[in-house]
């Protein structure tokens, strides 16, 4: 016959702690940066749950169940932990490598663009209604361009974008010369600086 009287085992505060940390860190697994704080928890909360688990095994503590349910929680956590940071790795991967790729491309265009056109003779003047920016315009190519277009963005003392500036023409030659006049509607005593925005053609 079962002894009523006899003193109820403690719980085990070990499992106990473990199962907490297994929560904490299983609720926060998913998070990309503050995942790592959980797999730190996840570690610690797999110590506190083994140590639970033993004394529950050997009978000095009661909550065996709640032991094991803290050994799963916190294994569980440690995985989630595991993935996520493989998926945000390979997502940051993907994206880097698209930028560079982006970047490169950008570089090409630049490079090409300065293959089929050269400017020189670059020079500002104005009024107080426009401002002027006039260059020679050489086309490399051995092409006649059917259309030509040069554009110039228009800075203040601070750097700040304050107007564009436009020129185009129409049949330049193969290896011909342009002298364009980009005028822009912003008054040259505004314009600190210049610089070249696109030369497009066709």
């Amino acid at each position: 016959m079962a002894d009523n009287n006899a003193p109820q085992k403690p719980k085990s505060a070990a499992a106990i702690v473990g199962l907490v940390l297994g929560i904490i860190a299983l609720v926060t697994s998913f998070l990309p940066f503050i995942n790592n704080l959980s797999f730190v928890l996840a570690a610690i909360g797999l110590v506190f749950a083994i140590v639970g688990l033993a004394g529950a095994l050997r009978g000095k503590k009661a909550g065996k169940g709640m032991a094991i349910a803290s050994v799963v929680v916190n294994v569980l956590a440690v995985v989630i932990v595991l993935g996520t940071q493989s998926m945000y790795a390979a997502a940051i991967d993907d994206a880097t490598a698209s930028l560079t790729s982006n970047d490169a491309a950008a570089t090409l265009d630049a490079t090409a663009a300065a293959d089929k056109y050269s400017i020189t003779d670059e020079a500002m003047d104005g009024d107080a209604y426009s401002t002027k920016i006039s260059g020679i315009l050489t086309n490399n190519t051995n092409d006649q361009l059917s259309y030509v277009q040069v554009s110039y963005n228009l800075f203040d003392a601070d750097g700040n974008q304050i107007g564009t500036a436009l020129a185009n023409t129409n049949d330049l030659a193969a290896d011909g010369t342009w002298k364009f006049e980009a005028t822009g509607m912003t008054a040259v005593d505004k314009v600190a600086s210049y610089k070249l925005g696109d030369v497009s053609g066709f």
